[in-house]
């Protein structure tokens, strides 16, 4: 049996963060959230996730900086912004 996606949810609007987790947990998917863009870009470089929901607008550190630090890492990253 193959394992549930893991999905990194980095959203600062807490309803919308908690909706999107109860909607992929509902469908069997494994997930994490940050609510702040450092937490996000460490959250994304330290787990290992099947794909990155990405926020631009996020306190600390903007949606772009992340996903091109993640790309320095991971060019294979999928990541939807």
């Amino acid at each position: 049996m193959s394992r549930p996606a893991r999905i990194l949810i980095v959203e600062d609007e807490e309803a919308i963060r908690e909706g999107l987790i109860d909607v992929l947990v509902f469908h069997k998917y494994q997930t994490d959230s940050a609510a702040t863009g450092p937490e996000g870009l460490e959250k994304a470089l330290t787990g290992k996730f099947d794909l990155i929901l990405l926020d631009i607008m996020l306190p600390g550190m903007d949606g772009y900086e992340i996903c091109n630090r993640i790309r320095t890492e991971d060019r294979n990253q999928p990541i939807i912004m």
